[in-house]
């Protein structure tokens, strides 16, 4: 059974909880710091023998087309991640189209190979936002990676299904969700296995749930970014709840992932789906 290990390639400004403090007009004025770190990534997964699909936005391949050259000639899948990190939520369906498009355009510019693959910024492909399905559809994508079946204060689709599933059709051509991975306790979807929840929940837990996944015969999918690895970043007057789930564990999080690496197989979603494990 294969597993699926993700990278969301962003700046250290570009994530939701900070994006106010940062106006995109500033951005090239501000410290570069993704290329750093997403190499510090390479290292880990050329170590560990696995590969990954790495989301990246269009505003990041513009900056920077040599890294991102770096990360598909290592063998790893390259997906969009959007272009200028906007929630679907703040954006209209045209709107939308036009983001993902020069997303796509961009990178494909770059590696000279197809992109079949999304993760909207901050799981933002909540109900109001399905309509995203048929966009990625009309564009040429195969799957999406988005929607988080829990309740959070940003995004969630809480009855969502759990595991892969087809979440849109159109003209003969399927897009495959792949939901981010929770664990069914109490009646209630509890969110592992990457971002915030990598860092904050005991190691041994996410390591239960991906055990749990595994003898379920499903998927399960660890997903970081570059800048939950870096220790010397910038640090932001955030209050201390966002503060505390922004940075904590930052200067662990690249030994935990090494550990969890060890066990399993680890690929892209375009490895996965070319498997042929999967069963939506």
């Amino acid at each position: 059974m294969k597993h699926i290990l993700s990278v969301d390639v962003e700046e250290w400004f570009h994530p939701e909880a900070v994006h106010h403090l940062f106006p995109n007009e500033n951005w090239q004025e501000l410290d570069e710091r993704v290329t750093h770190n997403v190499l510090r990534l390479l290292d880990l997964f050329e170590k560990r023998e696995v590969t990954a699909t790495f989301f990246i936005l269009g505003w990041i391949a513009r900056q920077h087309p040599e890294l991102v050259k770096r990360i598909a000639e290592a063998g790893h899948e390259i997906a969009s991640h959007g272009n200028q990190h906007r929630m679907l939520t703040k954006m209209n369906k045209d709107e939308f189209r036009e983001d993902l498009k020069t997303s796509k355009d961009i990178l494909q510019d770059v590696i000279g190979q197809q992109v079949i693959g999304f993760r909207a910024p901050t799981f933002s492909l909540v109900k109001e936002t399905r309509w995203a399905w048929s966009v990625m559809v009309d564009l040429g994508f195969r799957y999406d990676s988005s929607v988080y079946p829990i309740w959070h204060d940003r995004y969630g689709i809480p009855d969502a299904p759990r595991f892969a599933y087809t979440a849109f059709q159109k003209n003969g051509q399927s897009l495959i969700e792949f939901p981010m991975p929770t664990l069914r306790i109490l009646g209630k979807n509890i969110p592992f296995g990457g971002g915030g929840y990598l860092r904050l929940l005991p190691l041994p837990f996410t390591k239960m749930a991906i055990r749990r996944f595994h003898s379920l015969r499903q998927p399960s999918i660890i997903y970081v970014h570059p800048w939950e690895f870096d220790d010397d970043q910038p640090r932001l007057n955030l209050g201390a709840v966002q503060k505390w789930r922004h940075y904590h564990n930052i200067d662990k999080n690249l030994a935990r992932l090494g550990r969890l690496l060890q066990n399993y197989q680890w690929v892209s979603f375009k490895d996965f789906l070319d498997s042929g494990q999967l069963k939506p």
